[in-house]
């Protein structure tokens, strides 16, 4: 007689972002699922088709059709490519999960314990928790991970993640800041609820190469997280305002100099470069005062929700 074992009564949402994942998607479902069907008494999924021009939404509907107990599983299908942070947002818009599972992508290099060790991490009292890979993480992620954490306004550090666990309330509390999410790891980790990230061991680093389109998404993403979140701009406009303001003191004490010594420069040499030092420095000055002010009107209110749904398919009920 198999032995009776005891299902978490947590409601929770798998939210799961398609985009060009044929090959994945099939055999990422059954192993997400096999994990919610042996721990949870009820779980759903919710797929996100963004602007998929392969076969992913047929591998889809061949993962369900190979189901004997069929998970709910809807498939919102968006307008066009939005990119994964505007997919994402519609996904958690539309889970009613009491915890939301988060896959960015189909990518298995995790062991499927994983997925519950995260879970539990969250019932010892911490709204967010995410998994991190140790490994194969790009060098222009790090960059800007790096640049981010050394110059963020908040607390909370981030680095890349595979997948993460979120409450209802640290969704509440978000959705509460602001109506439209521009970067929902760095919205997480600065809600001001407690956070977490267990980093584990790849079990590959394989990744799947990024078209395009992807890359210029996230290369907009990667610029408006930084303008947003952190003051880099602002210290390194303050910075060249430093440097042209040493330029320029330098000058006048060049120029204070030649009038009481025998050196003779080049007649209006030196106050031309005098101008144009102070000039340099004024612009800079106000470039500074202009991404301050932008900046706080940026942190007051961001842009509304801006992702774009075609339909919402319920594939099972």
């Amino acid at each position: 007689m198999a032995e009776h074992v005891s299902k978490e009564k947590n409601f929770v949402s798998c939210v799961v972002y398609l985009h060009n994942e044929g090959s994945r998607v099939k055999g990422f479902l059954e192993e997400i699922c096999k994990v919610m069907r042996m721990n949870f008494e009820k779980y759903e999924v919710v797929c996100v088709n963004d602007g998929c021009v392969d076969d992913t939404v047929e591998q889809v509907r061949a993962f369900l059709s190979g189901e004997e107990c069929k998970p709910v599983v809807s498939l919102i299908n968006l307008s066009y490519y939005q990119g994964v942070e505007s997919a994402m947002n519609a996904g958690s818009d539309l889970a009613v999960g009491d915890f939301l599972f988060e896959f960015d992508k189909c990518d298995l290099d995790f062991p499927s314990d994983l997925i519950m060790k995260v879970y539990r991490r969250a019932l010892e009292g911490f709204d967010v928790v995410a998994a991190a890979p140790r490994y194969g993480v790009p060098l222009t992620s790090r960059l800007f991970y790096l640049v981010y954490n050394r110059g963020g306004r908040f607390r909370g550090r981030i680095r890349q993640e595979r997948f993460r666990v979120i409450s209802r309330r640290a969704v509440n509390r978000v959705n509460q800041m602001n109506t439209y999410v521009p970067y929902r790891k760095v919205m997480y980790m600065n809600c001001g609820l407690k956070t977490d990230t267990i980093v584990y061991d790849n079990l590959k680093t394989a990744r799947k190469r990024r078209g395009s389109e992807e890359r210029s998404n996230r290369n907009m993403l990667a610029m408006d997280t930084i303008i947003i979140f952190t003051d880099v701009l602002e210290k390194l406009s303050l910075l060249v305002s430093v440097v042209l303001f040493g330029a320029l003191l330098i000058m006048f004490g060049y120029l204070v100099y030649s009038i009481f010594s025998s050196v003779r420069p080049v007649e209006g040499w030196l106050s031309i470069m005098a101008l144009m030092s102070f000039g340099f420095f004024m612009v800079s000055l106000m470039l500074t005062l202009i991404l301050k002010y932008l900046s706080v009107i940026l942190n007051m209110s961001f842009k509304r929700q801006r992702y774009v749904i075609e339909g919402v398919e319920k594939l099972t009920q």
